[in-house]
């Protein structure tokens, strides 16, 4: 497992990896070029600054990446420990959206727009070259895990929050027909005015299997990941829930892990058999409002969320 100190060009960014940072720096110049306020040939430079790292200026804290759920639970435990500064504040507002590796090109502002009023955002299909605009007003950290690689450009899943996460994770599942891989963010968020922390898990599950083994296999990594933990949990995403078989594996899964579904309406999550295919389920939290919007801009539908301390 590798520490990584990371730098940081203002004081808004106080965390990330160079490589975090340059993505943010992509995802903010592209947004800009979208809406008319930046030119192009300034992208191709806000590229290169944000990779080269040349902006860096002061330390980031250290945040660590790890590639397999017994370094994930390694550093997990590691930094629920630690004392850190600032945070996210509940209520949350969340939102879980696969874009469909962003092949519309309204897709930008409708995520514009869904981002404006969300601290914490789970992103499906996600395909950093291709630009979502992930800063409207204040800067978000990124925490992408890469999967399917098409023609050269990596897509993934894609955890944005306006706060710098101190831990993560990124695991992988192969497709047991195709042997691509699906991808798993697991990031970990103080709080503010909390000493626990938040662990945030955004997947996107195997889908082309005949049995469920895989599928099964693919949420057992993180039981242990999410037993150790002493915070609160939001974990969702894209779950390919498609038959009774994978419907069952889920509800025993989230049951164990005392995880509860979060319920929307109106509910217009895109169905596969007459079965959801994107959830959300919280540990530790409840809800406020919830809805769900219909898009034409992805095959899949956003969830919304507000998310409240159970206390509250």
């Amino acid at each position: 497992m590798e520490n990584s100190a990371t730098r940081v060009s203002g004081p808004r960014h106080p965390s990330a990896s160079l490589i975090e940072r340059a993505v943010v720096i992509k995802l903010i110049s592209f947004a800009l070029v979208i809406r008319g306020q930046l030119p192009r040939w300034l992208l191709t430079l806000a590229v290169m600054v944000g990779a080269s790292g040349v902006a860096a200026a002061a330390p980031f804290p250290q945040v660590v990446s790890a590639d397999n759920a017994k370094q994930c639970n390694t550093a997990l435990h590691a930094a629920r420990r630690a004392t850190s500064a600032g945070g996210l504040t509940l209520p949350l507002n969340v939102f879980s959206w696969n874009v469909h590796k962003v092949q519309q090109p309204d897709v930008l502002d409708e995520f514009a727009e869904l981002a404006n009023t969300a601290h914490l955002m789970f992103v499906q299909e996600a395909v950093p070259s291709r630009q979502l605009p992930s800063l409207i007003d204040e800067a978000l950290f990124p925490a992408f895990a890469p999967g399917y690689v098409q023609s050269g450009t990596p897509t993934g899943v894609l955890t944005l929050a306006r706060t710098p996460h101190l831990v993560h994770c990124r695991l992988l599942a192969l497709e047991p027909w195709l042997r691509s891989p699906k991808a798993t963010s697991v990031t970990l968020y103080p709080l503010i005015d909390r000493q626990e922390k938040l662990l945030a898990i955004n997947l996107h599950a195997i889908n082309f299997t005949l049995g469920v083994s895989d599928y099964q296999n693919q949420l057992a990594v993180l039981t242990d990941l999410i037993t150790a933990h002493d915070g609160p949990i939001i974990f969702g995403g894209d779950l390919n829930s498609w038959s009774p078989a994978r419907q069952q594996v889920l509800k025993h899964f989230t049951s164990k892990m005392g995880l509860v579904a979060v319920p929307f309406d109106p509910d217009h999550r895109v169905t596969v058999l007459g079965r959801p295919l994107d959830h959300l389920y919280v540990r530790g939290l409840t809800w406020g409002h919830t809805t769900t919007h219909k898009v034409t801009t992805s095959d899949h539908n956003p969830l919304l969320a507000t998310l409240l301390s159970e206390d509250s």
